[in-house]
């Protein structure tokens, strides 16, 4: 267990460390996500490594939101001002990945 942990944490690390040195737009734990996802896709680290680990985190994963509803809560009057166009983007960009999944697992479905 931990050592699948320690996997998972050096991944969010490495993430942290190419966006800190690259400056990209995207934030370090995705691209931890990202690699960590291109290291079980190419075999690199075994899904069994980092599985003991996963299964406990997916398991409380409600808990991981609780930041994100706090600071909903902090931003409370600038999303009271701008309430339609927030609205209009998330509305609009659910049904866009709603499509768009469809859409690439009908493809990936066909092969």
């Amino acid at each position: 267990m931990l050592k699948s942990l320690t996997i998972i944490f050096l991944f969010l690390i490495l993430g942290e460390f190419v966006n800190y040195i690259f400056k990209v737009p995207i934030a370090g734990n995705i691209i931890g996500m990202v690699l960590i996802f291109l290291a079980l896709k190419f075999k690199l680290i075994k899904l069994e490594m980092v599985k003991p680990a996963s299964d406990k985190l997916l398991k409380y994963l409600v808990l991981f939101f609780v930041p994100y509803g706090v600071g909903l809560m902090v931003h409370f009057e600038t999303i009271k001002a701008h309430w339609f166009s927030i609205g209009l983007a998330v509305l609009g960009s659910t049904i866009l990945t709603l499509y768009l999944t469809a859409f690439i697992q009908e493809k990936l479905q066909k092969k």
